[in-house]
């Protein structure tokens, strides 16, 4: 098989041929970890090319009992092709090479290590210069994952994925703290004490948690305002919530991960302590199996300082309220 640079690049195909498409993807990964020596013979490329060799089959000759196993491989190492696909311009960057080998050299973080390159992945395919930032090695002087760049826009993101899969609202709730507000062990908000990470974006994947998940019980949807929609367009909406004063007096905007994350994020900007600007919260890295049919649905919400409109990026996510963090939200509803 070869890969077709303009199929890779066709990002809606992954929606109307969602096979065709991370097929081709996966072909670049193949070549791009056969251009590798020191990656040519990981475990990683073992499962891609034992993925491209089923896809090329004929399908009499296919294990059926390896169908849903084989679809998860192409979903995960798809996306991992399209987002290295994007990033192939960083060839010649040390640091770039360094994270290549973290990632592919340990099959069993490739999960977590996926959220990374998938966030720098769709910058990069938005136009974005993405370099990635080496670490100090000194605790005190903790860098963010990477940089980057387009035109006068510059910002720097952690990217991290929580594996623990949470299904209750409180659970998941003390997990969106602990990002904002943990210790050195959690918080990824100790990235971001030198100002000179100065615009930073927090980006946690939570795959593993329930987002339905509420504490009033209700569907699993918030209910905006149109005069508050300061941006609708085909890639989503841009929602000001100072444009809507009762946002939280409604029901649905209440007790779910869209209000703890509005809350926690604006609790951390108001100490003042770190420069994060923007958080990210997204789902990239859910498989759901029935039968041999596995489906691989994504979902994002960012969360932006309203002082820093421009880090707005619906390439990030379809779905960006910008928050007030100068004036305080009203009191969460314990009842």
């Amino acid at each position: 098989m070869t890969y077709d640079p303009k199929l890779i690049e066709d990002t809606q195909l992954k929606e109307t041929d969602t096979t065709g498409y991370y097929s081709q993807c996966c072909v670049f990964l193949d070549e791009f970890l056969d251009a590798r020596p020191d990656l040519a013979d990981q475990e990683i490329r073992k499962r891609v090319q034992q993925l491209l060799a089923w896809m090329c089959a004929d399908p009499e000759d296919r294990n059926p009992n390896t169908a849903a196993d084989i679809a998860v491989d192409l979903l995960l190492f798809g996306m991992v092709g399209k987002a290295m696909y994007f990033l192939r311009n960083q060839e010649h960057a040390p640091q770039f090479h360094k994270e290549v080998r973290r990632f592919f050299s340990d099959i069993n973080h490739v999960r977590s290590n996926a959220w990374l390159f998938h966030t720098a992945g769709m910058l990069a395919r938005a136009g974005f210069e993405v370099a990635f930032i080496g670490e100090l090695g000194d605790e005190e002087r903790r860098t963010p994952d990477y940089k980057a760049h387009r035109a006068g826009l510059t910002v720097f993101v952690e990217a991290t994925a929580r594996s623990q899969a949470h299904h209750q609202i409180d659970d998941i709730a003390t997990l969106l703290w602990d990002v904002m507000h943990g210790d050195k062990s959690n918080g990824k908000q100790l990235k971001f004490v030198d100002p000179q990470y100065d615009p930073g974006l927090i980006a946690v994947d939570v795959s593993n948690c329930n987002l339905n998940a509420n504490a009033a019980n209700l569907p699993p949807y918030v209910k905006l305002k149109r005069e508050a929609i300061v941006v609708q367009n085909d890639r989503g909406y841009v929602y000001d919530l100072a444009k809507d004063p009762e946002f939280f007096r409604r029901m649905e905007n209440t007790g779910n991960v869209v209000e703890y994350a509005i809350r926690y994020f604006h609790a951390m900007a108001a100490k003042g302590r770190y420069h994060v600007r923007a958080l990210l919260v997204g789902v990239a890295l859910r498989f759901i199996r029935d039968g041999n049919t596995v489906s691989a649905p994504k979902a994002a919400a960012l969360f932006v300082d309203r002082r820093y409109p421009q880090l707005a990026i619906q390439a990030l996510s379809p779905s960006i309220y910008l928050i007030d963090t100068q004036s305080p939200l009203p009191e969460q509803d314990e009842s």
